[in-house]
């Protein structure tokens, strides 16, 4: 039976919101997961050698000193792990940054190193691993082919890597955004109705989506990576900017008070553009999946076979 990888070769992930901010701003978090591309150091990207355990994840931070992006091994980024088996089935917030620590010692350790991982300049180094501590990911990954990967490492190696964070035009959803982009052009743009000029996490999945049901040859794949259970507090449902002004309360009540009219524009934007849902039709995805390597996964029928590959 012919065989391919059991994954896509490019992989917008999407995590819920979580915490005070994710309250605040409750549109969720970005990142992007390549299955042929490794990690050269946290600043460089490289192909994969064959048959290397597959997959970097790279993120758009706000404050991780001079950078603008980290390129995390997948199973670190989600799990703060290198194996499946080592992965925690119980969460506590001690040991979520006991692993942390490790990684940041392992990887980070140049960029922040031992002293600073509190510094207001650098703290938000450790949302790069451990991911699925805090939040539910959703993953929207399409098919890539090799010379398409190796453009983008090219591409992104040859860029400076320099602080470009800014929350209205270079935010964690813009730079997902340009990275699909560069692997299939045009394929993301911002929504001005329903996010009203913001790229949002959203709308980058949803576009995604959208290119991958009308180009049936790019598979298209919807995965869920679990949060692990724990005592942190789980994460919250994915938002864009409008259907974030009608059902977060804290906006709601305070708008309907003193701006009723932003509530009925809100309500027209979202209901006009905004109402696709993240999630509908995801997989969940077991960690072997991100572990493996991906060459040696096979799809047969209509569902996913090859060991270690599985998706269950």
């Amino acid at each position: 039976m012919p065989t391919q990888r059991a994954f896509a070769g490019v992989m917008v992930l999407v995590g819920e919101p979580f915490g005070p901010f994710g309250t605040m701003m409750p549109v969720g978090h970005t990142a992007v997961y390549l299955d042929r591309v490794c990690a050269d150091g946290p600043l460089k990207l490289r192909l994969c050698e064959p048959g290397e355990p597959q997959g970097v994840v790279i993120a758009r931070y706000h404050r991780v000193g001079k950078i603008d992006w980290i390129a995390s091994p997948v199973m670190e980024f989600l799990y703060a792990s290198e194996r499946a088996e080592d992965i925690p089935t119980f969460v506590t917030q001690d040991l979520a940054w006991e692993r942390r620590q490790r990684y940041r010692r392992q990887y980070l350790s140049e960029m922040v190193p031992d002293g600073t991982e509190k510094d207001k300049q650098t703290d938000e180094w450790w949302e790069s691993a451990g991911v699925a501590f805090n939040r539910r990911v959703w993953g929207y990954g399409l098919e890539t082919s090799r010379e398409q990967d190796e453009r983008f490492v090219a591409t992104m190696n040859a860029r400076p890597n320099v602080h470009a964070y800014a929350v209205r035009k270079r935010n964690c959803a813009n730079f997902a955004a340009d990275m699909v982009n560069l692997y299939f052009p045009g394929t993301v743009e911002v929504d001005k109705w329903a996010d009203f000029g913001l790229m949002t996490p959203k709308q980058v999945a949803r576009s995604v989506a959208a290119y991958g049901e009308a180009h049936p040859e790019a598979g298209l794949r919807v995965v869920e990576v679990p949060q692990i259970p724990g005592t942190l507090r789980r994460s919250r449902p994915v938002r864009g900017t409008a259907e974030a002004g009608l059902k977060t309360k804290r906006y709601l009540v305070t708008l309907l008070m003193i701006q009723p009219e932003v509530v009925a524009g809100c309500a027209i934007a979202y209901l006009k553009h905004g109402r696709w849902k993240v999630g509908d039709g995801a997989v969940v995805a077991e960690p072997e999946l991100f572990q493996g390597s991906m060459q040696s996964a096979a799809v047969g029928g209509a569902g996913v076979a090859g060991g270690r590959g599985a998706l269950r």
